[in-house]
């Protein structure tokens, strides 16, 4: 996590894919934490697609992983579709 938290914060994508697929290699991508990491480091290093990617293969969300989606959203200027997602998550009773 702490990798991801690091790439994150200098948003060093190229090696945040290269953690990313370790993960993957490595059996954990499915874990709610790493997740939930994963998303918040695409979504600093601008990179929506892959962070909505991971936001949609995560089993059982909760609420960091609706927050950290809608926080990619707004952080990259993408107000209307962070507040649609905000709406859904509602509906899920989130």
């Amino acid at each position: 996590i702490s990798i991801l938290d690091a790439c994150a914060n200098l948003a060093a994508l190229a090696e945040g894919k290269k953690s990313h697929a370790m993960i993957v290699d490595s059996g954990f991508d499915m874990d709610i934490v790493v997740g939930n990491s994963l998303v918040n480091m695409y979504g600093k290093c601008g990179s929506l697609d892959d962070a909505r990617s991971v936001f949609d293969k995560i089993p059982q969300r909760n609420t960091i992983s609706w927050s950290a989606m809608i926080a990619a959203y707004a952080l990259n200027g993408h107000g209307s579709k962070a507040l649609e997602l905000f709406r859904r998550m509602e509906q899920n009773g989130v």
